[in-house]
């Protein structure tokens, strides 16, 4: 009669076949992953304001957590986060976000939850005397200057946190902003600030009380009651922030901007819809794009003024008069939802190329391509290896492809790569 193992050790030998097929079964069981590991906290700050006093700030804060996120509920919006978890460590790029006038922290919480996924902490604010509560500070004659100078109140403010400072890496700052926030982030970029512009344009000289009315109607103006036109003034203010590295303006509202002064000299995408009914984009958008021809624009045909507000929140915000004016309001036919699907890698690529510097070689000697010259190589449409889909077709005024740019670009690589070899070509 033939010996035979123990029966244990048969049974054990059984197990160990099985054990890989129970853990395959086991994972097909499991449920799937959190969507999103993304922590949320909120935060506010108090900074100081115009007029010499101090103001309270609220604003949330979206970071990268290995906690699960599960969905959750804040007021009208709908999230999927961690609230309160411990940031994932290590220093992370930093991306703020301003809202629009009438608008709320919260009200592009997609956007930050996307970045905060894809490894960015993202800070968004309240806008003092200009959010769903108040808009109390449009009618002050220091609007347009000073909604840049509380957005880089709170980057001061978030540097100087000892949670928070340790998990930014202070030289991939970016700043993302819709409608008037898009101002303000342009503003913060570089471009010059004059309300003279938008006092000529709802004045009864201008064409914005026709052509451009719900934008006049929110700054307070009609044909009953126009603004007063005033010379452009002799010193735009300039609001530049050297520590913001690329920005993001969506829908932004332009005609306090002076690009016949001085350009943005970092990475400046700019977003619109053909159908912006609050912003007419041939006076704010495709004006910039076409006075500006350095920025990279993409042009969405079909969509209204609030493409990057939060889906799904209903009316919110204080009431325009204008049902176009309203954040829930979409032109007919347009998936909003959709859109936000194609628009955060669109953004994230950008921002990423725009706040990594591109290695590159001289005869087979380490280079870099500085950071703005990469993104706007990028957004040109080729590069070393081929195209670049970084950024969608433009509008003719918008001028995609910028042969002068990749120029002088090239130039200045081929100066560093003369430099390295002492001067010789």
């Amino acid at each position: 009669m033939a010996d035979h193992p123990p029966l244990h050790h048969r049974l054990r030998a059984l197990a160990l076949l099985l054990l890989p097929l129970a853990a395959a079964l086991l994972g097909l069981l499991a449920p799937p992953p959190a969507a999103a590991q993304v922590g949320v906290v909120p935060q506010s700050w108090t900074l100081p304001d115009a007029d010499g006093g101090r103001v309270t700030v609220p604003g949330m804060l979206f970071y990268p957590s290995a906690t699960t996120a599960t969905p959750q509920r804040w007021g009208p919006f709908a999230l999927t986060v961690a609230p309160g978890a411990a940031p994932s460590p290590g220093k992370h790029p930093l991306a703020l976000i301003s809202h629009g006038t009438g608008g709320h922290e919260l009200g592009h919480a997609w956007l930050a939850q996307g970045l905060a996924e894809a490894g960015y902490v993202v800070v968004t604010l309240r806008h003092p005397g200009d959010n769903y509560e108040t808009r109390s500070a449009v009618a002050q004659p220091n609007y347009f200057a000073e909604r840049p100078r509380q957005a880089s109140r709170v980057l001061d403010a978030l540097l100087a946190d000892a949670r928070w400072a340790p998990l930014i890496d202070g030289a991939r700052i970016a700043a993302i902003g819709h409608s008037a926030g898009g101002h303000t982030v342009l503003a913060l970029a570089g471009l010059p600030v004059d309300a003279a512009g938008v006092a000529r344009h709802c004045s009864a000289q201008g064409t914005g009380l026709q052509d451009d009315a719900v934008l006049c109607r929110l700054g307070g103006f009609s044909v009953q009651r126009p603004s007063v036109a005033v010379p452009p003034a002799a010193q735009p203010a300039l609001l530049r922030d050297p520590r913001v590295r690329a920005v993001v303006a969506d829908a932004p509202m332009t005609l306090a901007l002076r690009p016949d002064v001085a350009l943005p000299a970092i990475p400046v995408l700019v977003e619109y819809g053909s159908a912006d009914a609050v912003l007419v984009p041939r006076f704010h958008a495709e004006r910039l794009c076409a006075a500006a021809p350095v920025l990279s624009c993409v042009r969405s045909a079909g969509a209204g003024h609030f493409a990057l507000f939060q889906a799904g929140t209903g009316p919110l915000g204080a009431p325009s008069g204008d049902a176009e004016g309203e954040p829930s309001h979409d032109p007919a036919g347009f998936d909003r939802a959709a859109w936000q699907a194609q628009a955060l890698p669109r953004i994230r690529n950008f921002l990423d190329q725009a706040l990594a510097p591109q290695p590159r070689t001289c005869n087979g000697h380490a280079s870099v391509i500085p950071s703005s010259d990469a993104a706007r190589m990028a957004a040109a449409g080729a590069g070393d290896d081929g195209p670049h889909t970084a950024v969608q077709p433009l509008a003719a005024t918008a001028r995609e492809h910028r042969p002068a740019d990749r120029a002088d670009a090239g130039q200045r690589h081929a100066g560093a790569c003369r430099h390295r070899r002492g001067g010789r070509a």
